[in-house]
């Protein structure tokens, strides 16, 4: 059968009207001479040479023979053998891989792919089945469904919310074909943006299977994908008393400058709205201030759709965060001096917040679950006062343990026998240090001791640099442990003014973080708890640089959040429960981006495996038609007809002619 190998070129064919039309305006016109008088010359009979001769007509063919020989060598022919009889219909099997990551749901994107994957099964040939990616896991139509239910499953498949997964999807593709398979393909439809396929590794054709891409979503003179612009984040944070600040940035992913206007929705209704320019390839900023009120939610919304709209706006949560509990260990003989330091402790740590949004409250319940050795993390913060036998005895330290190891923060004071506390420490191995003797008594009243100046590392340097320290520095600890050969892993964020230590710190790889203060927070043992830096000490300390402005936690479609015994999974954009917590699940930022792949970056992800609409190479021999090639045949026959018509088309040699070369 005879085929081409560029059929495009056959509209080439068309000039082979040129001859045709020259041979049509062609004729030989008499020469007419003006006389100035005519009126004695007898009339005669004069040649006329108007038409054609048959020799003109044979030109014309051979010239029309040159354009069809001319055309049909661009045109690449070459005549095809059958194909593999082994190739039965039954013996291909396809399997239709769609995209349904968020992206795919702008510049119609998802629309064209339904469109051209249904014309491959309506041209079906062997056996189809089809999977989606994108969503929360693979869905799957084994190879072998019937192509009625492919089509009406394709015409349901809509976008999902979790970024991209190409690779995930692509591991998978060979499990799908049957080991009878004597052809097997794979057409993908997608987008290919950059964020979801840079880095992917298609090694399909290794397999045996061919590619076929389909690329779609690329937008045209009415939806650009140039033309995108996104809400890149929106946090709320306090802004004094009975305010709060909505803070916006907007990004630009098209390369001019764009003027846009931001709203904002309370209660379904536009309350406020901003005007900016957004510069090419940048982001801007927008605020707005609202009074607190009963409304928990709102929205910040560009007021124009654009070919990606799922982008164009986002939820925040008005409301100030759940408070940070607290808790506290102590012996159940609850002394005097464990009194007054809980009492110290519990003042500071509520003190810590500011205008009810960075609240720290004590929740004595989750204390004692935690006590109790069931793993809770709602706990930040777990005060360990005088520890002692009573620890041992209740075999605390396991429980402790897996809280350090959770994320937890954990604070220890000693006993008032402080060798009981080092040995308890030691036991566990959360420090390693020797004990050597309490220093300090009655005395030290009068001549206490001073802590010493902050070296350049410690945690506390910032907070009390310059005459921030003046009153950290007149602090008076009257009696506290000596502790030496501390270990590698001890940071030592206060000493006295002789060099030893009055704090140790330990910080875990899961974020958790271990104090030891060889002194009690109480009058008997420091005047600390009475100054104003007892407070920044204790918090920075504890927590250090912890972002008190945070709303929520923020997570992305397909992120979990708390432990697994009881998690919340992030499906999409809004604004969640879950139990006493408000979450955000925000739209993933990457699949804003305008960038995709090539098709020469394709071609390099699949070694040289790719079919698609334009190019057709593939390292499987399976299924390839044998073909020979006629360009050789169709060169010779135009130079033929060329070196005719240039001799043919010379003009007669005339006696007169060389009667005027005679005579010159």
């Amino acid at each position: 059968m005879l085929e081409f190998g560029q059929p495009a070129a056959l509209w080439t064919g068309l000039a082979i009207g040129l001859p045709i039309l020259a041979h049509m305006a062609y004729r030989r016109i008499t020469e007419k001479h003006a006389f100035s008088s005519i009126r004695f010359i007898t009339p005669s009979q004069i040649p006329r040479t108007g038409r054609r001769t048959p020799t003109d007509l044979l030109l014309l063919l051979l010239r029309i023979l040159l354009f069809v020989a001319v055309t049909m060598l661009l045109a690449d022919p070459f005549l095809s053998s059958p194909e593999d009889p082994k190739v039965t219909t039954n013996a291909q099997e396809t399997l239709l891989a769609v995209d349904l990551s968020p992206s795919m749901a702008g510049w119609n994107g998802l629309r064209d792919a339904k469109k051209r994957l249904k014309i491959k099964l309506q041209d079906a040939e062997g056996k189809f089945g089809m999977i989606s990616f994108g969503q929360n896991g693979l869905k799957e139509w084994p190879i072998g469904t019937s192509v009625e239910e492919l089509l009406k499953s394709l015409e349901q498949l809509e976008h999902g919310w979790m970024k991209g997964d190409a690779q995930s999807a692509i591991q998978r593709i060979p499990t799908f074909f049957s080991n009878e398979a004597t052809k097997k393909i794979l057409v993908i439809a997608s987008d290919f943006q950059k964020s979801d396929w840079q880095g992917a590794d298609i090694n399909l054709p290794r397999e045996g299977i061919e590619v076929e891409i389909i690329k779609v979503g690329q937008g045209d003179e009415m939806t650009d994908r140039a033309e995108n612009l996104s809400i890149a984040d929106a946090r709320v944070v306090p802004a004094g008393p009975d305010r709060v600040r909505i803070w916006s940035v907007v990004r630009n992913w098209s390369k001019v400058n764009r003027d846009v206007v931001l709203e904002l929705i309370v209660g379904g209704k536009i309350e406020d709205n901003a005007s900016f320019l957004v510069p090419a390839s940048g982001s801007a900023q927008a605020q707005f201030i609202l009074p607190s009120s009963e409304i928990s939610q709102a929205t910040v919304r560009l007021s124009k759709s654009d070919s990606l709209n799922l982008d164009n706006q986002r939820q925040v949560w008005l409301k100030a965060p759940p408070a940070k509990r607290f808790g506290f260990w102590n012996s159940g003989d609850e002394d005097e001096e464990t009194q007054m330091e809980k009492n110290f402790l519990r003042t500071a740590v509520e003190s810590a917040g500011d205008n009810g949004w960075n609240r720290w409250a004590e929740n004595s319940g989750n204390a004692d679950e935690l006590r109790m050795g069931e793993d809770n993390s709602n706990l930040e913060f777990l005060m360990i006062l005088g520890m002692g036998k009573w620890f041992e005895a209740e075999q605390l330290s396991d429980p402790l343990d897996s809280y350090l190891r959770n994320g937890g923060v954990v604070m220890i004071t000693p006993n008032n026998i402080f060798g009981e506390t080092a040995s308890v420490i030691r036991k566990a191995g959360w420090f390693n240090f020797s004990f050597v003797r309490v220093a300090g008594g009655a005395n030290s009243f009068r001549n206490p001791f001073r802590i010493g100046a902050l070296s350049e590392e410690s945690v506390l340097s910032q907070v009390f640099s310059g005459k921030g320290g003046r009153d950290l520095y007149l602090t008076a600890i009257r009696k506290f442990g000596i502790l030496k050969n501390l270990g590698d892993e001890v940071d030592v964020p206060l000493r006295d003014r002789e060099g030893r230590p009055l704090a140790l710190l330990r910080n875990f790889d899961s974020g958790g973080r271990l104090i030891f203060m060889p002194f009690r927070m109480n009058t008997e043992w420091s005047d600390l708890p009475l100054r104003t830096s007892f407070l920044p000490v204790l918090m920075e300390i504890s927590h250090g640089n912890e972002d008190t402005e945070q709303t929520l936690p923020i997570l992305e479609p397909g992120e979990r959040y708390g432990e697994s015994d009881q998690q919340f999974t992030a499906t999409q954009p809004g604004i969640h429960r879950f139990g006493e917590r408000w979450l955000e699940v925000v739209f993933p930022p990457a699949e804003s981006s305008v960038d995709t792949i090539s098709e020469n970056e394709l071609k390099d992800m699949l070694k040289g495996g790719l079919v698609s609409d334009s190019l057709r190479f593939s390292r499987s021999e399976v299924g390839k038609k044998e073909h020979n090639s006629l360009w050789l045949w169709f060169a010779i026959l135009a130079a033929t007809f060329l070196t005719i018509e240039m001799i043919w088309s010379r003009p007669p040699y005339s006696s007169n002619q060389e009667k005027g070369i005679s005579n010159a």
